[in-house]
């Protein structure tokens, strides 16, 4: 996996989780909010205050009127961390499952996470056109007219859940969990105002273009505290810088920060 040149850094990890902090700009990450004793977000995910002025990810109430993104998160409040993986190169052969590199895939609760696409660009749609073993990791195609051919190779877009071994390899803190310093004090490191974000905490099945306006993510549909291009009526939180892809799989985002404007 190498960097996009439009950014440069030195990349720590094989696996794109969370936030890139070394690619990221910003100036305000202040420790100092609250947050909720219940909440769960991981690092790069959208934050919002709860109705007892705490962080917890954005949409988690799952109401578009009280859904209002505070910032980003620095760091994670959460004992698993999820990897994205772009363009994966898969041979669908019949109604033979083809096996993902990964299993332990993340889905939202109609069962959908994963994005399948031609070499063309074309997204096929789950169910439909494929189906997804989100335990095993797998993907079969559905013979319909408009899916993917017999022996086609498609690209899979996916996250999946980090493994212990790889937990290891990342590191943790001495209190064993994947989060920021602060927490033990009950409190997260939020990025707020202008930045620049490169996060894999974006809906995994949307095809993303430079400039496509992003929105906050919902519970309703599976995605709170992630980057939506399809929940319009969610505030917008930024515009797309560039793109992911199977080098870098880091979505960047232009955001213009803050509670009042994000």
């Amino acid at each position: 996996m190498s960097f996009s040149p439009r950014m440069e850094a030195f990349r720590v990890s094989t696996r794109a989780i969370g936030i890139d902090l070394m690619r990221s700009v910003y100036t305000r990450n202040l420790g100092t909010y609250v947050s909720s004793p219940v909440a769960t977000y991981r690092a790069g995910m959208l934050v919002e205050l709860d109705g007892q002025q705490q962080i917890q990810a954005a949409g988690t109430d799952g109401d578009t009127t009280d859904c209002v993104p505070f910032g980003w998160t620095k760091y994670t409040k959460a004992n698993t961390l999820y990897a994205t993986v772009v363009d994966e190169a898969v041979t669908l052969n019949g109604v033979v499952a083809s096996n993902l590199k990964h299993a332990n895939l993340w889905n939202v609760s109609s069962a959908k996470g994963v994005k399948v696409a031609s070499a063309a660009g074309v997204v096929y749609t789950e169910t439909t056109d494929y189906t997804v073993n989100y335990t095993n990791g797998q993907v079969t195609r559905v013979v319909s007219g408009t899916g993917p051919a017999d022996g086609e190779t498609v690209y899979v877009t996916y996250q999946y859940q980090v493994t212990e071994q790889e937990l290891k390899f990342e590191g943790r803190n001495f209190w064993n969990f994947l989060n920021d310093v602060d927490i033990q004090n009950g409190l997260i490191s939020v990025i707020t105002d202008w930045s620049i974000i490169f996060t894999t905490q974006y809906d995994p099945t949307a095809a993303y273009a430079v400039n496509n306006k992003l929105y906050a993510g919902s519970k309703l549909t599976g995605t709170a505290g992630l980057v939506s291009k399809t929940l319009t009526s969610n505030p917008m939180v930024g515009r797309v810088f560039q793109v992911p892809t199977a080098d870098d799989p880091f979505l960047g985002i232009v955001s213009a920060g803050g509670p009042s404007t994000l």
